[in-house]
């Protein structure tokens, strides 16, 4: 390939060579914006460009098929596996994965920029707004059954490269198939020297965790991760995690019929069973803001439950601490003045706490017969599936 310079625009012209040299492009900081505007025009134009990641270096590929053909053949792997798209931006994430629910958008708030791949698992009406995002081939190519693997780097110039980018950036690990992924310039030069047009070196990055992304596929239902890497099964699984709590006062009557009833709501949503919710990414809870520990549910909220098939039979109330605060995504109460209590003891809850009936409160049935805690349980169940989109 040649890259000719007029009137201070790079023209890309690609060319068949015989013994082509691979350049080596120095880049010292992402606001280098000619030389990073060189090295995302020469990807537009359908050359291979290695870059840095934190984890190895990677050979980026403009999505064409005659130019992923190409990077099969250069790194001999088999044309049927796919490569995973990397973006510079969340930004760029929006047109390529519409809509994340709760649990994939928490992964990704933790998750990008690092050492994660995640394979998104899109619905159908996510799909059909990607599809109007991209000319059919590099639609097809994307998304072949329904998902997407996207890596998000934490490289500033490489997140440059690949912002700057005018089509989509595949970016396989740059090694040919069965030997160790390069974690330094010279190690690509050694692998695909006159193979590939350039490759990037940043002078000070290193690739220091020297090992591969952690993969992980998420979607509506379940995660899974397809390969441990630099980042732990452990993290992943709890970054993915909602964690939603419910809070009343004594946390003997209503926050534990709340419970109840969302964990049984959430699970046939998921079509999963109750105790494996957890496994299915999501812990919801109880507490109260004035509740003595260890008390059982009251005799009523537990008649009413199990007449719903709700088992509350193993309720022991809870004191709301700063750490159930902290650990929870979410947080619901029966009224304005729990809300009032909670974030005036800890402010950090004021983004994240939210009172379960915007209408009005859901009166404590303490000391009331059945039938009130049966009005309260109605109240508490319609208003949990009004609120199903903030946890689902």
């Amino acid at each position: 390939m040649a890259a000719v310079f007029f009137g201070g625009n790079w023209s890309l012209i690609l060319v068949q060579q015989s013994g082509m040299k691979t350049e080596i492009l120095k880049i010292t900081a992402p606001d280098d914006s000619q030389s990073v505007q060189r090295a995302a025009e020469l990807l537009d134009a359908g050359a291979l460009v290695a870059f840095p990641t934190e984890t190895v270096y990677g050979i980026g590929c403009k999505v064409d098929k005659q130019t992923i053909d190409r990077l099969d053949a250069v790194k001999n792997r088999p044309s049927s596996k796919r490569y995973t798209l990397h973006i510079g931006s969340r930004e760029q994430l929006k047109k390529y994965v519409p809509s994340m629910n709760a649990r994939v958008r928490k992964l990704v708030q933790h998750a990008f920029p690092g050492p994660v791949t995640i394979v998104f698992e899109l619905d159908d009406e996510a799909l059909r707004q990607a599809e109007r995002n991209f000319p059919k081939s590099v639609f097809e190519l994307l998304y072949a059954d329904g998902t997407l693997g996207v890596r998000y780097p934490a490289c500033p110039v490489t997140c440059a490269i690949l912002a700057a980018a005018q089509f989509p950036v595949v970016v396989p690990s740059a090694n040919p198939a069965g030997l160790a992924p390069a974690v330094a310039a010279k190690e690509v030069l050694g692998y695909f020297d006159g193979k590939i047009e350039c490759i990037v070196e940043i002078p000070d990055f290193a690739a220091d965790l020297k090992q591969s992304s952690t993969v992980v596929k998420i979607g509506k239902r379940d995660i899974r991760i397809l390969r441990e890497g630099a980042m732990s099964a452990c993290q992943i699984r709890d970054w993915a995690t909602i964690r939603v709590l419910f809070v009343c006062t004594g946390n003997t009557c209503r926050s534990p019929m709340a419970a109840g009833f969302g964990r049984k709501y959430f699970s046939d949503n998921l079509g999963c069973p109750v105790d494996e919710l957890e496994h299915f990414g999501y812990i919801i809870d109880s507490a109260g803001v004035a509740a003595c520990e260890g008390v059982p549910a009251s005799r009523y909220a537990v008649e009413v439950c199990r007449g719903q098939r709700i088992d509350l039979g193993g309720h022991q109330s809870h004191q709301l601490t700063l750490g159930d605060v902290e650990q929870s995504d979410v947080i619901f109460t029966m009224s304005r003045s729990h809300r009032d209590s909670i974030v005036q003891l800890f402010p950090s809850a004021s983004e994240k706490c939210f009172v379960l009936d915007d209408t009005s409160d859901i009166l404590d049935p303490i000391g009331s017969g059945i039938d009130v805690y049966r009005s309260c349980f109605r109240q508490i169940g319609n208003n949990i599936m009004k609120k199903k989109e903030r946890v689902l």
